[in-house]
């Protein structure tokens, strides 16, 4: 056989694979799903984060007839439970229900097992909004005051957070800087932590989810002070955002999006978009995560794309305006 003709061959037969790998995509498509599926979260059973992907499981398994069972995968700033969706099979069986640890453990962890291209978003979920609150001995009532106060001490002002290199770390440095105030780091293993250092006086200041401040704010044991979300909280319209205070480039706040493997067929994709996306803005449901803290959100998966690499620029600049690291 001529070198020509051998190559139209080879061609030929190439053609032919792709267009059969592609239609037994589109067999799959409407096949799927015909077995069990699994969301994916990076962090432990009990949590907010953990119930929320239990509420969106049970709903989505009435709709699509099939169980969505949450398989729990906490550690490494959530690189172990993202890495495992990374490089699953793109066939719609497999979701991750994310953090932003999934943009900010990859802008600083050198290796993290994973790549942001590695996963296709489906659906923003929710937001997890910050807010920052003092605990009680702290004589100030607003941010203004909370300023003067940290101002004259010399040694600083120690702020909880639910560990290093969280969005609520990145928050509390960031507003130190722009304040021109001390604020001293000290990392928790989780947010319950550091709310009872606070509350047992041995640090002054708290960043972490709103829903967990606010329910401490409510029972008068802290004090919030702002929140960084562009709008005021529903349930604390005196609060005002860190925008309406002059510091907008700190209203740096948590998010959870769903995602699935990098090459999942466009159909699922959709189809899971529209289903989450219904299941959370369901009054029921989205009354249930707001409880947790969430603000329920929805909506396409290219709307989630463009949301998360909003996120990475804003994320990016954050880190290197404070160098914060989780290495």
């Amino acid at each position: 056989m001529h070198d020509t003709t051998r190559r139209r061959a080879l061609c030929a037969l190439a053609a032919a694979s792709f267009a059969f790998a592609g239609a037994a995509s589109a067999q799959d498509s409407t096949r799927w799903p015909d077995r069990p599926l699994r969301i994916v979260i990076p962090t432990p059973p009990g949590g907010a984060l953990d119930g929320t992907a239990r509420l969106i499981a049970e709903r989505l398994a009435a709709s699509l007839g099939q169980p969505v069972v949450v398989d729990n995968r906490a550690g490494a700033n959530g690189a172990i439970a993202y890495g495992a969706v990374a490089k699953a099979p793109p066939d719609g069986y497999t979701m991750v229900l994310t953090l932003s640890s999934l943009v900010l453990t990859s802008l600083m962890v050198k290796s993290p097992g994973y790549t942001l291209q590695e996963l296709t978003t489906v659906s923003l979920v929710a937001m997890l909004p910050n807010s920052f609150a003092v605990a009680r001995h702290v004589p100030a009532s607003n941010l203004r005051e909370f300023i003067a106060w940290a101002r004259n001490r010399k040694e600083g002002v120690d702020y909880g957070t639910s560990g290093p290199g969280s969005s609520a770390n990145i928050l509390g440095s960031m507003f130190a800087q722009q304040a021109g105030i001390n604020m001293v780091h000290v990392p928790f293993k989780g947010e319950a932590p550091a709310v009872q250092a606070a509350l047992g006086g041995q640090i002054a200041v708290v960043i972490g989810a709103a829903g967990t401040l606010a329910a401490q704010a409510q029972a008068g044991q802290m004090k919030l002070l702002a929140v960084a979300l562009p709008n005021r909280l529903k349930d604390f319209p005196d609060v005002p955002t860190f925008g309406e205070l002059g510091y907008p480039a700190v209203s740096l706040s948590g998010w959870s999006v769903m995602a699935v493997p990098s090459g999942t067929p466009k159909p699922i994709v959709d189809r899971l978009s529209s289903e989450i996306t219904r299941i959370v803005q369901t009054p029921e449901i989205s009354a249930r995560i707001f409880a947790y803290g969430f603000q329920p959100e929805g909506g396409s998966s290219d709307a989630a794309r463009r949301f998360v690499q909003e996120e990475t620029t804003r994320w990016t600049d954050a880190i290197k305006a404070t160098g914060i690291t989780m290495e």
